[in-house]
């Protein structure tokens, strides 16, 4: 099971405000069954149990905002056991207001990932558990005029693996390192300005940057990069209606040989549609270039599509059906790819103010190099905010 990036442990946008609570805990507990654990070929069945916990902190010190923000994340199978995972995370983020309409924002965050995979089936099942340190750096700029907007962000992470322990082999084997050490720095300027009343101009300019160290990349066959990003386009919103559109190139090369650069669009649509009191519809579809955990050792080329749909029964009870597709595929080695399609409905219910209890059942399809396989997943969730 192909491990995502580390948890983000801070809303950058997001800062105090006045009459919000000083202290907020927000907990999570789902429960179900999935009919392949280790989502692999004839992967196993088994029950699992996720639970999340965040608890934050803020305060206001006459133009300074502060949020700190504890995160700790865990899920535990019955019986496949080495697909255990947990995480722990603590950020802090600062927001200072500079002068009317200018807000300067930084945040640095830490976290610990413990993840365990399950390799084979049936008698013969060997566990690897691994474990990384993730820290996470940003710091923004945003600055408002009368009809534009112009926000300037540098945010960075720098990722430790440690080492791994194979279990499960007939011979004993000494703990080895199986990932690189990977530092990804991205560098972003995105641009609004309103030319009529619900319509918006928009572009934005990208640099991402990867460094590898010289022996993990003989290692580990991973290598540095660059990828450089162009867009512009509009965003229209009238009443319930919103969409929002940004098309443009991205050109990445591997820093060992700037010749072998390539030139892929970028796309990214979102768009949301209140047809009444009770129906929203939305959609998102994003083609880009991704250089964290790439497919091949420089970056991916992904391609993404979100349907999804929400329909209140009563204030209390909505029930929701969602849709995506995600493709990726090596950016130079084509070879690799992997496509996953994902289809779910849940039906949600809020049992009290800050009580909500969910049941969702979800169906994946996944193919990727040589293999194809199927995940079904049914769960309840009870989540809770105070």
């Amino acid at each position: 099971m192909r491990r995502l990036s580390g948890v983000l442990v801070w809303g950058f946008c997001a800062v105090p405000v006045l009459g919000e609570q000083p202290f907020a805990l927000r907990s999570s507990v789902e429960t179900g069954w999935t009919s392949n654990a280790t989502e692999s070929e004839n992967g196993p069945a088994d029950f699992f149990v996720e639970h999340e916990h965040e608890l934050s902190a803020t305060a206001v010190l006459g133009a300074m905002s502060l949020r700190g923000t504890l995160l700790f994340e865990q899920t535990r199978f019955a019986t496949i056991s080495e697909e255990d995972d947990m995480s722990a995370a603590v950020g802090l983020e600062a927001a200072l207001q500079l002068d009317a309409g200018m807000v300067l924002r930084a945040g640095y965050a830490v976290t610990r990932d413990w993840t365990g995979e399950a390799l084979g089936g049936g008698a013969i099942r060997i566990g690897v558990a691994s474990g990384a340190v993730t820290h996470e750096a940003l710091l923004g700029l945003t600055v408002l005029g009368n009809d534009q907007q112009v926000s300037v962000l540098v945010d960075g992470a720098w990722r430790y693996p440690e080492d791994s322990v194979i279990s499960g082999l007939p011979v004993e084997i000494p703990p080895v390192r199986l990932d690189p050490e990977v530092a990804n720095v991205g560098v972003a300027v995105d641009w609004e300005k309103v030319v009529a009343g619900n319509f918006a101009a928009l572009g934005r300019l990208k640099g991402e940057f990867s460094a590898v160290p010289e022996l993990d990349q003989l290692l580990y066959a991973r290598f540095p990069g660059t990828a450089m990003t162009a867009a512009g386009g509009a965003r229209v919103r009238d009443g319930g209606f919103l969409v929002e559109v940004l098309a443009g190139a991205t050109m990445v090369w591997p820093l060992i040989d700037p010749g072998l650069r390539k030139v892929l669009p970028y796309f990214a649509m979102q768009s949301e549609l209140a047809l009444d009191e009770r129906w929203v519809v939305t959609g998102r579809a994003e083609k880009r270039v991704e250089m964290d955990e790439p497919l091949d050792p420089i970056a991916s080329e992904v391609a993404e599509l979100e349907l999804g749909a929400r329909y209140a029964l009563t204030e209390a009870l909505s029930v929701s059906a969602s849709y995506a597709h995600s493709e990726e595929s090596g950016a130079f080695d084509l070879a690799q790819s992997r496509w996953v399609d994902t289809a779910g409905l849940r039906l949600d219910y809020v049992a009290m103010e800050r009580v909500r209890v969910s049941l969702s059942a979800l169906r994946k399809w996944v193919r990727e190099d040589d293999a194809t396989y199927s995940v079904d997943r049914f769960a309840v969730a009870l989540k809770t905010q105070f």
